[in-house]
């Protein structure tokens, strides 16, 4: 059976399309067939992935299908957003907002065997897309950072994620995930010793430390795991993959 997993987030600038990004990495290299769609209209994933930055096409154009899906040289399956104007981008989100589980009709339609993991990536916040994204999903993980901001965050987000999931049996429940952990902030230990206390059972059991790596990768437009698969950034994101296989197999 596919798993569906959301990367979600409250607010911005915590990472997670980097993570989605080498997480789908992660779990091709351990023989998984891995689709990642990106349900974010900064349609940033293609930067992640080594896609022409002068392809306009995407799921706001083409939808979910087999024709409108591109190969990573990383062997990820993906389906970039797409570049919109502001126009198609309303005429999308109407779309959707008439049926909300268009994403999830989309993926089954794909198959059972065809892929044996589906990410999605989100925008930060509420929006149409996480309402899409968390009627699909068996799974989802939030994306932190070890600050105030987030720590104050999360509330709302799970406000968020229990208001899409209530009715959904499939739906196995959200883990909060700490990316660009900093190694010798007093304050970022601080919070993550608050969130562990508050939400320990929903923490992944690692994070995601900060790397200059991962910035450094993404300027080449690969994912870490390819640029510099023995740095930090890049054990903790395999670690992280072992973890999601080890509860989801």
């Amino acid at each position: 059976m596919t798993q569906v997993l959301a990367f979600v987030s409250a607010k911005g600038g915590v990472g997670k399309s980097t993570v989605a990004a080498n997480i789908a990495t992660a779990l091709v290299q351990r023989k998984k067939n891995v689709l990642l769609i990106d349900l974010d209209p900064q349609n940033s994933q293609r930067f992640h992935l080594g896609m022409d930055p002068e392809e306009i096409a995407g799921l706001a154009r083409e939808g979910i299908e087999p024709g409108s899906i591109f190969d990573s040289p990383y062997g990820v399956s993906f389906i970039p957003f797409g570049r919109v104007s502001e126009s198609e981008l309303q005429e999308f989100e109407s779309q959707l907002k008439l049926n909300p589980r268009w994403v999830a009709e989309s993926i089954r339609s794909l198959g059972e065997n065809m892929f044996d993991y589906v990410i999605l990536d989100t925008p930060p916040g509420p929006s149409v897309f996480l309402q899409q994204a968390l009627l699909a999903a068996h799974r989802a993980l939030v994306i932190l950072l070890a600050d105030a901001a987030s720590f104050a965050t999360i509330e709302k987000i799970q406000d968020l994620v229990t208001q899409y999931t209530a009715q959904r049996t499939e739906f196995k429940g959200a883990h909060f995930l700490i990316n660009q952990m900093p190694i010798n902030s007093k304050l970022g230990h601080q919070v993550r010793n608050a969130m562990s206390a508050h939400y320990g059972e929903h923490l992944v059991p690692a994070s995601i430390h900060r790397d200059a790596r991962v910035a450094q990768a993404l300027a080449y437009e690969r994912p870490v795991l390819q640029y510099e698969p023995g740095c930090k950034a890049s054990l903790d994101l395999q670690y992280v993959t072992d973890w999601l296989l080890n509860s989801t197999d």
